[in-house]
């Protein structure tokens, strides 16, 4: 932990002494995550059923991201990545998990430039020990998880607690919106991290959104009814930031942590959150940068939001441990149509302790780089025999059992393997992905930090 200190502090130092004094440029932002919502659970996406017009008119008029990937395949990695920029089995989080005390975040970066931050709903990055607070939020009024209607939320390191009413997700925007209103009011850029409990299962939707689906069956009602209760909490702030005059300068991020489970939900390509590289939804609203609604194909990632805002601020962090994702500042801009970094993705579908496994032999990899994407099974990823784990019939379950490449713009459903036609791309892209695989071992094993 001292070199973690002393890493802080440096940083802190070169920050003070190299970053502009707060101007009116400096973009407030708010990242706002749904949990479990699929690439296809919005009416501008295709949905059948949801009902999602504030959504829409975010992405009408901002960026789209059309291929945009979790940084995991449930819950606590794609928040990981989020706040970090790096892939969260760089840390051992595979599943569920705790975010390493260790580990620098968004809020800690912002805040050296004159930031104000705080998060709200749902963490699931651990406990009090890896709480908002702790892992660098002025203020946090949140849970580890939640699903029900009625959640209770910890105001921050305390024991005392909010109970939400109504709608969770309309109660956490409106916890949201009462932070946002004051640091508007003292002219201070904030970055305000707003975290649904929705549409996770087990579904509970309020009875006000239940209602618009009455139609359909009732566990239908109560998920589109959470999908059409957080569309209406991001209706609530676009309205707010209006009222408040400063939409223009508010950069507004919504994704969701991981892809959908539900059918009706799913990227063509993937069978439910549980796959990696499986895309997620995700728009982007900042009316000052992007003045021209766009849709993009440029593959991204949770992984790109730390290394994006940190850019648009102009921070670098001396001693930064290695990042996985890429500033998309020149997306922003026009000038970016293809990926500086390709994108990996790890995938341990096995149990018990995971300091064990072996890396390249247990852990499915998947690669992306430009238009194609490398699937490669734990068994092959260094052309061995898996050592451990789970079989069924003398194969790894829930695993691809061959080495397989997609052309993810002209194949979006992955139906045709392209490995027999393009050895030579196949080659190559393993060649990057065991690469990469041995850097995040290296991180995994705890090198990127400090251990005097």
């Amino acid at each position: 932990m001292p070199g973690r200190t002393n890493y802080l502090a440096m940083f802190l130092l070169i920050a003070a002494c190299s970053a502009p004094a707060y101007a009116a440029e400096r973009p407030n932002i708010v990242i706002v995550m749904a949990d479990d919502m699929g690439w296809r659970d919005t009416s501008y996406a295709g949905s059948p059923h949801a009902k999602t017009p504030h959504l829409d008119a975010m992405a009408a008029a901002g960026l789209r991201f059309d291929y945009f990937y979790p940084g995991g395949q449930m819950c606590s990695p794609g928040r990981f990545a989020t706040m970090t920029g790096r892939t969260p089995i760089r840390t051992g989080l595979h599943h569920l998990g705790s975010i390493r005390p260790q580990e620098f975040t968004l809020p800690q970066a912002l805040k050296t430039v004159g930031y104000k931050t705080a998060q709200f709903g749902k963490w699931h990055l651990g406990g009090n020990q890896t709480s908002p607070v702790k892992m660098g939020f002025d203020e946090a009024t949140w849970a580890i998880n939640y699903f029900d209607l009625g959640a209770k939320l910890q105001i921050g390191d305390t024991k005392e607690f909010v109970t939400l009413e109504g709608d969770t997700s309309v109660a956490t925007m409106d916890l949201a919106l009462k932070y946002i209103r004051k640091h508007a009011a003292e002219e201070e850029p904030f970055f305000t991290y707003v975290c649904f409990g929705s549409p996770h299962s087990p579904h509970q939707a309020s009875e006000e959104f239940k209602a618009i689906y009455k139609d359909l069956p009732a566990k239908q009602q109560d998920f589109y009814g959470e999908i059409s209760g957080l569309d209406a909490a991001v209706g609530n702030l676009r309205a707010e930031l209006q009222k408040l005059k400063i939409a223009d300068n508010t950069l507004v991020w919504f994704t969701s942590d991981n892809g959908g489970i539900t059918p009706q939900s799913q990227d063509p390509a993937g069978k439910g959150k549980m796959n990696v590289g499986v895309r997620t939804v995700s728009v982007l609203e900042w009316p000052a940068k992007i003045k021209q609604p766009r849709i993009t194909e440029v593959p991204c990632a949770h992984m790109d939001i730390y290394p994006t805002l940190l850019a648009i601020n102009n921070i670098e962090r001396p001693n930064q441990p290695v990042l996985d994702g890429q500033s998309l500042l020149p997306l922003f801009e026009g000038k970016l149509t293809a990926r500086d970094k390709p994108l990996g993705f790890l995938l341990w579908n096995g149990s018990g302790n995971f300091d064990k496994v072996d890396f390249e032999t247990e852990i499915q990899g998947v690669w992306i780089d430009g238009k194609y994407k490398l699937i490669v099974p734990p068994s092959k990823v260094a052309e061995t025999e898996p050592k451990a784990g789970k079989k069924k019939n003398g194969k790894r379950a829930n695993q691809p059992q061959e080495v397989q490449l997609f052309d993810i713009f002209a194949d979006p459903a992955h139906k045709t393997n392209l490995a027999d036609q393009h050895p030579e791309i196949v080659t190559r892209m393993r060649a990057a992905l065991v690469a990469w695989q041995k850097s995040v071992r290296s991180s995994f094993d705890g090198n990127d930090f400090s251990k005097k």
